[in-house]
This record gives structure tokens, C-alpha cells and sequence, in this order.
């Protein structure tokens, strides 16, 4: 994740064709569960199975009906929906991978009235605010895309998930030297 520190690494990140492909394959092939905090795996877990099953974004729920009926609330990016980060000195954040990010400290309000309150994590949780083609993608429920790459490649919070390869022109077109994959054979 090109964030903080590690911003410095984003042009070795992988490309959408490269990690959720892989990802998806070695999980078929080795008949293990894979837990991936990438929201956009769910995406190819489903299309790649033919819905047959449903990997969001932290289980993997194979044939079970009811974990697979609540991919859909608790998938995707779960960041100012399902949980926030707090930071040392007592700052909340959406995420870990937000650290500029601050929506409130704990030193000064509760964390439920930061939870409640905060406008960034309203934002978060309206999946109709989702620009680009994670607005209006048809797996937007159990994916959404990660919010801090977005954020991370675009600047903005709600703007496409550049590790999708739904939008891979905005991985690819972001400021850092890539190359082209050769490969676009996953599902588009």
C-alpha cells in the first residue's frame, strides 16, 4: 500500500492482473482459505466462481448460504464502516492506511461520538458517493474498492480503486513509473 513510508514503494506495487489473479488461483489450487484485506478480491472470487462463492473482504465463506448472504453488508472496504484505526496519541482514523486521515481523538470526544458524527466517515459509509466505475459497479455491495489506495493513488477518498482492474487506467496512470502488464485476461 502506497501510503506514508511506504509511498516511496508504489511503483513496485502489484498490478490488479498480477495480485488477484494469482490470489484467487493459488486459493483454488491449494484448497486453503485466503483472507485478503483487498476488497476488490471479492469481485474476482465471485466472477472467477461463477457465484458459486463469496471471498469478502476479510473470510471466505465457500458454501455456507448465510455467511455468503452477509458479504454484501460487511464486504468491502471496511474503513469508517465496520472499524477505524486509533493512532498513539489518541487519533481516530478511518484506517490504518489513513494516518492523515484524523476524523476526531479520543482525548477529546468518545469514540461513539467520533463513530456518529465524524462527516469523512459518513462519507465512507454511503457507497453512492463512489466515483468512476466503483460507483457504478454492479459488485460495489461486496467490493467497493479500498478507500486508502484510492486515496493514496488519487488524492481522493471516494475516487476508483486504482488495484481494480476495473480501473486499472487510474493505476495506471498515476505518478509513478509502471509498466504496462501484458496480460489483461482476468475478468473485466
Amino acid at each position: 500500500m502506497p501510503v506514508g513510508r511506504g509511498r516511496d514503494i508504489a511503483a513496485l506495487d502489484l498490478s490488479p492482473e498480477e495480485l488477484l489473479r494469482k490470489l484467487y488461483l493459488e486459493n483454488e489450487r491449494r484448497r486453503i482459505e485466503v483472507y485478503s484485506t483487498a476488497p476488490q478480491y471479492a469481485r474476482v472470487s465471485v466472477q472467477m466462481s461463477s457465484g458459486q462463492k463469496v471471498a469478502a473482504t476479510r473470510f471466505f465463506s465457500g458454501e455456507d448460504v448465510v455467511v455468503s448472504s452477509l458479504a454484501e453488508y460487511i464486504g468491502g472496504c471496511g474503513a469508517g464502516r465496520i472499524y477505524a484505526a486509533v493512532q498513539p496519541d489518541g487519533s481516530m482514523t478511518p484506517c490504518f492506511f489513513m494516518p492523515q486521515v484524523v476524523v476526531g481523538n479520543l482525548r477529546v470526544k468518545s469514540f461513539r461520538e467520533i463513530w456518529e458524527e465524524s462527516p469523512v466517515l459518513a462519507t465512507l459509509r454511503n457507497r453512492e458517493l463512489l466515483k468512476g466505475p466503483c460507483g457504478y459497479c454492479a459488485f460495489r455491495s461486496i467490493c467497493s474498492g479500498c478507500r486508502a489506495r484510492a486515496l493514496a493513488y488519487t488524492g481522493d477518498i471516494m475516487a476508483p480503486d486504482p488495484s481494480c482492474i476495473l480501473n486499472s487506467e487510474t493505476w495506471f496512470s498515476a505518478s509513478f513509473p509502471r509498466k504496462r502488464v501484458r496480460e489483461h485476461a482476468l475478468i473485466t
